[in-house]
């Protein structure tokens, strides 16, 4: 009855997380923190002290990328966490975190050869 117990867990879980997979907004798709450090706060500008400089692979694609928003926003943020996330343009890249969507501006990106 434990083993039971046990599977029938182990597969709920299992349809839980493709459910989740499945139920991406369209357009979005996983992309990968590569690097996670918050920026130095300026003493004569202490307003932009939420800023944040990462870079994001998107398929074969390494996005340098900044954000600003609050400590809150970025908590869970760290190497090798995915997040989905989608292009607007050039410059402006959307990802969905665990507390709320950001906005990051894209300052240049990589592609391997």
């Amino acid at each position: 009855m434990k083993k039971f117990a046990i599977v029938l867990a182990g597969c709920m879980a299992m349809v839980a997380m493709l459910a989740y997979a499945q139920s991406m907004d369209p357009g979005y798709e996983m992309a990968r923190v590569v690097s996670f450090e918050k920026m130095a706060v300026s003493e004569q500008h202490p307003e932009y002290g939420d800023q944040y400089k990462m870079a994001m692979r998107m398929g074969n694609t390494i996005y340098m990328c900044q954000g600003s928003a609050s400590a809150e926003m970025f908590l869970d943020w760290a190497p090798n966490k995915e997040f989905p996330a989608k292009l607007i343009n050039d410059k402006t890249m959307s990802v969905k975190g665990p507390h709320g969507e950001v906005q990051l501006t894209i300052k240049g990106k990589k592609t391997p050869k």
